[in-house]
Parts: structure tokens; C-alpha cells; sequence
């Protein structure tokens, strides 16, 4: 299993998610690596020379080493915070530079097709009601991920939002630990 964690630091909901995940995979003797972005010290920036709509296919040796941990895998798990509806910058970058054409997908008579396989839970956190993030920003941090760019790669994905992320809690931990069973069940079949 191959987490990808994009929180700059462990302290709050995103990190109580991955101690959750850490301690269930750990007490199930499931292996697992981890790719946290930011202790990675990730750098998010598209070069030019990798650009391949502009006919530029250079990927780096970090990059060619993550290609080859997906491939080699076929359960994931994505955590991140939603800041300013969408995923933070690190994990755009990532995704912009690791699932290029080729690799996560191509395209056969002008159709897309994917090129991955396996499955993936995202969790995220927001601070905003169930209903709002739902019912007035349209679950956008998700439907990016996962919707628009993983299930275009070929993925099948679940998706759990820890809402209300102000402040961790008991009842947030509670609320954290309910998702990560059911996202790590989502997985394990």
C-alpha cells in the first residue's frame, strides 16, 4: 500500500488521519511506504524540459522512482487538507509531474484511456460544514483528485471529508477513525 501524505505537518486532522491509518495497517501487519510531500521537501514545480504537451518528456530519477512504486502497487491512500477548495500546491505539483501522458494514461483514436489500475481512498479536511463544502463548493478539493484526474488515470476511488477541521477534538477523532475504517475496508476488498 503506498500512502501519499500532503500536510505540512502531522499535528492536526490530516495527521491524526495518517496515525489512524498508520496504527490499523500496522496492528493488520499490512505493509505499507509512505511518501509524505513535504518531509520529501517535494518540489512542485513543473520544468519546461517536462512539459510533454509542449513535446517535452523529461521526468527525474525521483520521479521515475515514484512512477515505479504505482506501478508496482495497486492500493492507495491520499491524504491532504482542501485549502481554498482545491488540494494544496505540493500535492498539484506531484500529480502535475508524476502522471504524465504515457504513464497514467494516453490517448487511443482521441479518447482518453487510463493506464492504472487499482484502487484509492482520499481523505481530506476542510473547515467547513458537511453542508457547505457539499451543497455550495461542490465537494471541488475531491472531484479534482479524484473524479478528474485519478479516475481518468484508470483508479476506482472512495472519498471521506473530516468537515469541520477547526480544531481536533475527541469527537474529531472519533469522526477520523470511523473514515479510515471504512476507507481502509473500501480498499481491502
Amino acid at each position: 500500500m503506498l500512502i501519499i501524505y500532503a500536510h505540512p505537518n502531522k499535528d492536526g486532522h490530516c495527521g491524526q488521519i495518517l496515525k489512524s491509518i498508520q496504527n490499523n495497517l500496522t496492528k493488520n501487519k499490512i505493509e505499507f511506504k509512505l511518501l509524505d510531500l513535504y518531509e520529501m521537501n517535494y518540489n512542485p514545480i513543473l520544468k519546461n524540459s517536462e512539459h510533454y504537451t509542449s513535446g517535452h518528456y523529461e521526468i527525474s530519477e525521483e520521479n521515475k522512482n515514484i512512477q515505479t512504486l504505482i506501478k508496482n502497487e495497486n492500493r492507495f491512500i491520499f491524504i491532504y487538507p482542501t485549502w481554498w477548495n482545491n488540494m494544496p500546491a505540493i500535492l498539484k505539483g506531484f500529480v502535475d509531474r508524476v502522471f504524465v501522458s504515457n504513464f497514467s494514461y494516453k490517448f487511443v483514436h482521441g479518447i482518453p484511456c487510463g493506464l492504472l489500475k487499482g484502487r484509492v481512498t482520499v481523505f481530506t479536511s476542510t473547515g467547513a460544514s458537511r453542508f457547505s463544502y457539499s451543497f455550495f463548493l461542490g465537494r471541488r478539493s475531491l472531484k479534482v483528485l479524484a473524479k478528474d484526474t485519478l479516475n481518468f488515470c484508470g483508479f476506482k476511488t472512495r472519498c471521506f471529508v473530516i468537515n469541520n477541521s477547526t480544531k481536533l477534538n475527541d469527537q474529531q477523532i472519533k469522526k477520523i477513525d470511523k473514515a479510515v475504517k471504512y476507507g481502509l475496508k473500501y480498499l481491502s476488498n
